[in-house]
């Protein structure tokens, strides 16, 4: 409890000793002067503004602290966030700009907690990737459609691949599964950069595997993840990855940006909308593990493996055609 840290400033700085006389100057009863003190009772809002303004605080703080010490344990958090917050825009700085849309940014994400989803646009978006990271504990299950992000020259190389082999250097376990379409086979440049994908992630650590969209499609596994993201609103690739089975990312769109100015500019797909969800209904439904129990989706454990598997495919398309 905080309040009672906020009652002895007051009891400190009009040289206060009894709850009678603190109840005087906060204008409630002596009891509940007393509970106060104690912690064993949160003041109403009428309160709390009193007891800032006899502080001389922003009454907003009071406020955020008195629901702080009412929320339960696993709300209190995103009270201490709120609070970080409010004394961060109490005292930001006008210049440089940058500060005041930093904090503009961190109101945004205060807002947009209740709905249990973050949302991010652009470059942000791969930032706020690699931070989750460096947060996780022991696992990560990923699948990936647009596994062109993770090319040489793709926007999640190499500082998202790095944050990635920081995490297994720390005993994270992550799984990621890259899925490669018929269209995509067809072009022999895309093929070699599938698997120079494929052979970064294994040699980061990753446990690495892939599959062939028309053979993995059909699956009820991978038909009912289809139904339940595009249900918000996610119609184009599956692009998702679950942390710690409690907290999941996944990307709602994707853009190509041009690199460079001078000489031949260098296109590079990068996520254009990206969405954190801890929604336990969004977990359950969005969760990509049970596709690695799929008899669709192989490991990756050497080019040789990965042929061997991408001819069975190729001469399966043939018959099928025939």
């Amino acid at each position: 409890m905080d309040i009672p840290k906020y009652i002895e400033q007051i009891k400190k700085t009009f040289g206060i000793t009894n709850d009678y006389v603190l109840a005087k100057k906060l204008k409630v009863s002596q009891p509940e002067a007393n509970w106060f003190r104690r912690g064993k009772k949160t003041p109403n809002p009428t309160t709390c503004i009193r007891i800032a303004n006899l502080l001389e605080k922003n009454p907003v703080e009071l406020l955020i602290v008195a629901q702080k010490d009412r929320a339960s344990s696993g709300e209190k958090s995103h009270w201490a966030m709120a609070l970080s917050a409010v004394d961060v825009m109490m005292n930001v700085p006008e210049r440089p700009r940058y500060f005041p849309e930093k904090v503009e940014a961190i109101g945004q994400e205060i807002r947009q907690l209740e709905s249990q989803m973050l949302s991010y646009q652009g470059t942000v978006a791969h930032n706020e990737a690699s931070q989750m990271m460096h947060s996780v504990k022991s696992s990560v299950d990923s699948i990936m459609e647009r596994w062109q992000v993770w090319k040489r020259d793709g926007s999640l190389f190499p500082n998202y691949l790095l944050a990635n082999q920081a995490a297994i250097q720390r005993g994270v376990t992550i799984r990621r599964a890259f899925i490669l379409s018929r269209a995509q086979i067809k072009d022999e440049s895309q093929v070699t950069e599938f698997r120079q994908v494929l052979h970064d992630q294994r040699r980061t650590g990753i446990s690495t595997f892939f599959a062939f969209r028309e053979e993995l499609e059909p699956s009820l596994t991978f038909q009912r993840l289809a139904s339940d993201f595009k249900k918000l609103g996610v119609n184009g690739d599956i692009n998702a990855a679950l942390f710690d089975d409690e907290i999941l990312i996944f990307s709602r769109s994707y853009v190509e940006r041009s690199l460079g100015i001078h000489g031949t500019p260098i296109p590079v797909t990068m996520v254009d909308q990206l969405d954190i969800t801890w929604n336990p209904d969004h977990l359950r439904e969005l969760n990509p593990s049970p596709i690695f129990e799929t008899r669709y989706v192989f490991e990756y454990r050497s080019e040789r493996s990965f042929n061997t598997q991408l001819n069975r495919f190729k001469r399966a398309q043939t018959r099928s055609k025939k």
